[in-house]
């Protein structure tokens, strides 16, 4: 990668206890890059404890539909952060994918950012794995997927890993309002696939902000945390569940063999895999709020049943 070339700024030893408290005890200042469906939600937790919050977006605007900016956000367009939009900041959070296989953030990170003691987080994707023809997935399973989507997460989580002992978090599919099936149910042409034994995972958005809050005050560097409600389930059962919720009949089944999907879309059913997210429980102490799609998708519909009325 075109970075490399910057190693010598970022990080040369291991973050130490001392380091450690010497971070989590200054004044706490968060920086997100990518104030999109995942760090508006992280925001919102963290504004609430009191802290600083600095984010970008592609034009250092809001123009989000489904959500408002949280107040007390300091916006920056991703081009004119330096290092004085970086200055004083004590975590460094990244919810953006790679674009064109390569991540943009290290670059600029690796230009101005040259302290030790700061802690940084990567949200990643299940989509890391190798095939597991239906079987259960944990952070020390393989990670040779064949995707290019999840290659690229890959050395993207390496990267973060190698230059800033990144925390890395690997979300499975995250919902919550404005982002659910019941978005799909209300567009054109809703379907159900049918891939029989083809398991998704997925997270509440809320659920996710709460474990990556979690892990930014239980700082270890380097850990990987799967990401997912842990009852991972075909998607016809999600589609079927989120019908009755909106007093639906539930939309056509057509086999995965004979969907028109594009490819983006038909790579989501090449691989099949179950992931287990026990290890937030065990590291971290969390409970997930919503520990099914059941529950949360209920909490989707009452949210959005509650912002109808009050229009």
């Amino acid at each position: 990668m075109a970075w490399h070339a910057n190693v010598e700024v970022v990080m040369t030893r291991q973050m130490t206890p001392q380091m450690i408290r010497q971070m989590t005890q200054k004044q706490k200042s968060a920086f997100i890059f990518g104030l999109g469906f995942v760090g508006v939600a992280l925001a919102r937790l963290l504004l609430a404890e009191g802290w600083e919050i600095r984010a970008t977006t592609r034009i250092g605007k809001w123009d989000k539909p489904y959500a408002s900016l949280p107040d007390g956000v300091r916006l920056f367009a991703f081009a004119e952060v330096d290092g004085e939009a970086l200055r004083g900041v004590t975590h460094i959070i990244s919810t953006i994918a790679p674009i064109a296989g390569e991540d943009i953030v290290l670059p600029l990170l690796t230009q101005h950012l040259r302290r030790e003691n700061i802690w940084a987080g990567y949200v990643s994707a299940t989509s890391v794995y190798s095939e597991a023809d239906g079987g259960w997935v944990r952070e020390v399973s393989p990670t040779k997927p064949i995707s290019q989507r999840g290659k690229n997460r890959v050395r993207a989580e390496d990267a973060w890993q190698k230059h800033y002992q990144a925390e890395v978090f690997r979300a499975a599919g995250i919902y919550g309002r404005g982002r659910s099936v019941f978005d799909k149910l209300r567009g054109d042409d809703p379907r159900i696939i049918v891939k029989p034994g083809h398991f998704f995972n997925r997270i509440h958005v809320t659920d996710l902000g709460r474990v990556i809050t979690a892990a930014m005050h239980n700082p270890s560097p380097n850990r990987i945390l799967n990401c997912a409600d842990g009852h991972p389930s075909e998607a016809g059962d999600v589609t079927r569940f989120a019908s009755g919720l909106l007093g639906v009949a539930p939309p056509p089944e057509v086999a995965f063999a004979d969907a028109d999907m594009s490819p983006m879309a038909r790579s989501f059913y090449a691989t099949s895999r179950k992931v287990d997210s026990s290890r937030i429980k065990t590291e971290l102490g969390i409970d997930l709020l919503y520990p099914s799609y059941q529950q949360g998708l209920q909490a989707v519909w009452e949210e959005e049943n509650g912002a109808a009325e009050r229009t």
